[in-house]
Parts: structure tokens; C-alpha cells; sequence
């Protein structure tokens, strides 16, 4: 088993590694020496370098110490590289210790503790390799960034995997260097997060609970608990698994549009990480190492380029973890819900998820999004209902599908569900000229001081994530629960609004990390 996880795992690694390694400025003379934005430095297309790309030291550094890097390199043009990233980090960084992804002088807090995590990582894996001189400068290039993490805040939203990044940043800080105050800082952070873990396990992403999300937040969790044992961790960890574990589905995927993300991607190394304590854990592992190795769930292979280092990072953390004898020959004692020999329902309120099991068919339902479903038969997706879109005079699209826990839910009968919602409009708009030219006027000004900055990303995520103001529009979704699952809407269309038929998925918000391919997509529905 652990030489088939390895493979799988390893043959992503290798066929990403090329067009990984190839990002990076390896031109000395080049003032961006070691950046791995191309756009900025090779195209010179955009103002500014995305400070992620340099958290690939982590798992570069990782495959090398492991033993699992696919080329002859040498040591010393190993090293060569890792000095690069972290030179090319240090000349990211901004005067106030931040890094930015999405504009100039964004100040992002994520980016910053990303990198942060990442480049403590790859020195502590090196530590063996590198002498006391390197070490001190490395550590040097870091401070800044942990700086900005002590004083700076995320304020426009709690976003759980972000908050997660920072802690085991600021972990392995401590680690590092003693510093008691950022032990402190750390634990805040941490107490925060568990503050609005929800007592179904899981972790708040925006308004809700987003599977794919809680995949990544439980990646930096596993690694705090790994570092922490003594914060007791372990309990929210597998009360996190307990409820990732549902919306694997019986297909492959994972996670979905009824997520408060939509995002169907699945961070595996915490997981894997944690199946040496949590049964869940090892049993949602197995059942994933098949989806990775089929395509049938979204992989590294289908990575961009601003989320492919996090996924190649764990990636590679996941190769060297399928190398412990947690993942032997033993057989798994427990079920998969989605592939359960029981019939079950399971109805997790707060996060507005329901889950019917048959002997033939999996079914999950958001009730907080209008009565998104995703019902399965016999392993194969049957039906994909994101609910009704709607037209108003001006030719906006409307949706029933966005989040809203005051949406009211009634059973109808033993099997009938009806969920009563309003439709808000979706911001589809793309970025014109006048737009850019607006946004960098305010980041070479305005952007400069941090509370305009968190009060303008506020107006933004309420503008393309968490707010519009509902429509006059109701709808009343009846959904029949069976292994011939019927879906049934009843629209209170005003003048001036139209249904538009024909579309049974997309994505009501904003949200970078949606979409993803995976090999279902190239399948048709009967």
C-alpha cells in the first residue's frame, strides 16, 4: 500500500517539477534573481511579484531530504537554488515585513505567513545541510515577515485556513528562535480559530464550511499538532476529519458548489499526517489516494500557478508520509458514509449540509445555499442542481444559490424536503482598464496605510463573496430523497425577472479556487 501511495504521489511531483523549476529567475545579474513570478520578472506584464511562488523552498527542501529528488543535482547547486528563493523572498518583502499576491502593497496577511511557514520549513529540513552563516541570513530574510504576522491582522473576514497559516508560521518561529512572545501571539491566533470551529468539527471559510478549504486548514493544523502535542489539538483535529470524511464522494470528488468556497480541491498531507490517531483519518486517505491517481478528484496536476506551490507542498509532504509504516498492508476497519453498507441520514444544521445514504445512493444537499444537490448512484454522479438562475431587466444574473443560514427548511413527509430561499445577484463583472487603472492609483497611495487597505478588502468581499442585497425573488425547492431523487422549484418571479433555463451548475461568487478540473468533467450525465 505504501509503495502504491508513494508512486501516485511522486508521479505528480515529477511531471510538476519541470514547469515548477523553470518559474524561477536563475540569472544572477537579474535584479529578481531567485523570483518565481513570471509575469512580473520574465513577461513584465504586471507591477509587482506574487510572493508565493517562494514558498516552494519547503517542498523542494523536502523531497531533498527525503531522498526523493528525481535528479542528479549536485549539493551545491541545490543550495545554489534554495539561496536564490530565499534571496528572491527577501527582495519581495515590503518595508513593513509583508508579501502580496493580488496588488501592490496588498499587505496580505495569508501570502506573508505562507512564505513565512514555508521558508521555516525548508531550513529546518536543511538544517543539516547548511552551515551557521547560511542559517542566520535565512533567518534574517524571515523576521520581517513574522514582524508583520505579531502586528498585522486579518479583518475583513475569518477565514480559518489563513489564521492556520499564521500559527504554524509563528510555531515554528518559536521554534526556532525561543521568542516567547510569538508563542503567545500564536496561541491567540490558535484559540481563535477553535473559538469558530463549529461543534460539528468544522472550521468557519467566510460564511460557512467549505470541504476543499478544511482539507488545506487541516494541513497547517497537523503540522502545529506535530509541533505542539502539548496544545491538545488532537480532539478539534478529529472532529475536523469526522466531518471531512462525509463529503468524499462515493465517485471520487470531493467537496463542491455546496461548500461556502465551491471549491473541490483536497489537500492530502494532513489528513495522512493525522491516520496514525484518527481511524477517519487513515480510512478518508485510502479512499482519496485512489481519486488521485484516477484524476477523479481535483489534483496537482490541475494547480494554477497562484495555488500550485501550497498543493505542491503538500504534495510532497504526502510522499514522504506515505513512507511511514502508518501506511503498511493492514486493512481499514472503518466505512467511507459515501460508501457505507448502511443506509443513514445525516443532517450537520449549523453548517446546513444534509446527507442521505441508500443501498444504491449518496446524496448531499446544502439547505444554507438554496438546495444545492449533488446525488450519486450506484458510484456515478446522477444528477448536479445548483438551483435556478435568474435574469432581472438589466440583464444581471441572479442566484438561489447564495449562502444564507436564514434560508428555512420543512419536511414535507419521510422523504420530501422543501427549502424555502431568496435570490441575490451574482457579481460576474470582469476587470476593465479604468478599474486597474483606479486600483493602483490607491496602492502606490492610499493602500500604503493598513486600515483603509482592511476597510476597502471588506467592501470587496461583501461586494463578491458574502453580500448582495436580495432580490424580490423567492423560491421553494422540494427535493424527493431516494435512489430516484426529484428536485422541484417553485419561483415567485416579479416583473422585471426571468428564469434562464439550461445552466444546472456554476458559481454565484467570486472566488478564485473554483473550477478546477477533474476527470468527471469529461463525462456526460445520463
Amino acid at each position: 500500500m505504501s509503495e502504491i501511495i508513494l508512486s501516485t504521489y511522486l508521479a505528480q511531483i515529477e511531471q510538476t517539477l519541470p514547469r515548477l523549476l523553470a518559474m524561477f529567475d536563475v540569472d544572477r545579474t537579474s535584479r529578481s534573481h531567485g523570483m518565481g513570478d513570471r509575469y512580473y520578472w520574465a513577461w513584465g506584464l504586471i507591477d509587482f511579484g506574487n510572493g508565493t511562488f517562494q514558498g516552494a523552498a519547503h517542498g523542494l527542501a523536502r523531497l531533498w531530504r527525503h531522498g526523493l529528488w528525481p535528479y542528479s543535482t549536485s549539493k551545491e547547486q541545490f543550495m545554489e537554488r534554495m539561496n536564490a528563493l530565499f534571496h528572491g523572498a527577501k527582495n519581495l518583502t515590503r518595508q513593513d515585513g509583508s508579501l502580496e499576491e493580488a496588488f501592490p502593497h496588498e499587505g496580505s496577511y495569508c501570502v506573508t505567513a505562507l512564505v513565512a511557514f514555508d521558508l521555516l520549513v525548508a531550513t529546518n529540513l536543511l538544517d543539516d545541510d547548511i552551515d551557521a552563516e547560511t542559517k542566520t541570513r535565512w533567518q534574517q530574510i524571515i523576521a520581517p515577515m513574522i514582524d508583520f504576522l505579531l502586528h498585522g491582522n486579518e479583518t475583513h473576514a475569518i477565514i480559518s485556513n489563513h489564521i492556520a497559516t499564521a500559527v504554524a508560521a509563528l510555531v515554528r518561529w518559536h521554534h526556532l528562535t525561543g521568542d516567547e512572545a510569538v508563542e503567545v501571539h500564536a496561541r491567540m491566533l490558535m484559540d481563535r480559530i477553535l473559538s469558530h470551529q463549529s461543534p460539528e468539527g468544522w472550521f468557519r471559510e467566510y460564511d460557512g464550511a467549505d470541504p476543499g478549504y478544511q482539507s488545506l486548514c487541516t494541513y497547517y493544523l497537523a503540522d502545529v499538532h506535530q509541533m505542539r502535542p502539548d496544545w491538545g489539538l488532537l480532539v478539534p483535529l478529529s472532529n475536523s476529519i469526522r466531518f471531512l470524511w462525509f463529503f468524499a464522494h462515493p465517485d471520487g470528488s470531493f467537496g463542491g458548489h455546496y461548500g461556502s468556497r465551491c471549491t473541490r480541491f483536497y489537500y492530502p498531507a494532513g489528513i495522512m499526517a493525522l491516520a496514525g490517531e484518527v481511524p477517519e483519518a487513515r480510512t478518508l486517505a485510502a479512499h482519496m489516494i485512489r481519486s488521485i491517481r484516477n484524476l477523479k478528484v481535483v489534483t496537482l496536476l490541475a494547480m494554477d500557478e497562484p495555488n500550485l506551490v501550497p498543493m505542491f507542498n503538500a504534495y510532497c509532504w504526502a510522499a514522504v508520509l506515505s513512507k511511514t509504516e502508518m501506511f503498511g498492508e493492514s486493512e481499514d476497519t472503518l466505512e467511507l458514509p459515501a460508501l457505507s453498507s448502511r443506509s443513514f441520514r445525516q443532517y450537520f444544521q449549523q453548517a446546513g449540509l444534509f446527507l442521505d445514504r441508500g443501498a444504491h445512493h449518496y446524496t448531499v444537499i446544502s439547505v444554507h445555499k438554496g438546495g444545492v444537490v449533488r446525488h450519486f448512484i450506484n458510484g456515478y454522479l446522477q444528477i448536479l442542481d445548483d438551483g435556478p438562475v435568474i435574469r432581472n431587466s438589466n440583464g444581471q444574473l441572479g442566484s438561489t444559490q447564495s449562502y444564507s443560514e436564514n434560508n428555512k427548511m420543512h419536511w414535507e413527509n419521510e422523504n420530501g424536503l422543501r427549502i424555502e430561499s431568496s435570490a441575490t445577484p451574482m457579481p460576474k463583472q470582469l476587470p476593465g482598464p479604468l478599474q486597474f487603472i483606479a486600483l493602483r492609483i490607491f496602492c502606490v497611495t492610499a493602500f500604503r496605510s493598513s486600515r483603509l487597505r482592511e476597510w476597502v478588502k471588506q467592501q470587496l468581499v461583501k461586494l463578491l463573496i458574502t453580500g448582495g442585497k436580495p432580490w424580490p425573488v423567492k423560491n421553494r425547492r422540494t427535493i424527493i430523497l431516494g435512489e430516484m431523487l426529484k428536485v422541484t422549484d417553485q419561483l415567485d418571479l416579479p416583473a422585471g425577472y426571468a428564469q434562464v433555463g439550461g445552466i444546472p451548475s456554476y458559481v454565484p461568487i467570486h472566488m478564485a479556487s473554483q473550477g478546477y478540473w477533474q476527470s468527471q468533467d469529461e463525462e456526460r450525465m445520463p
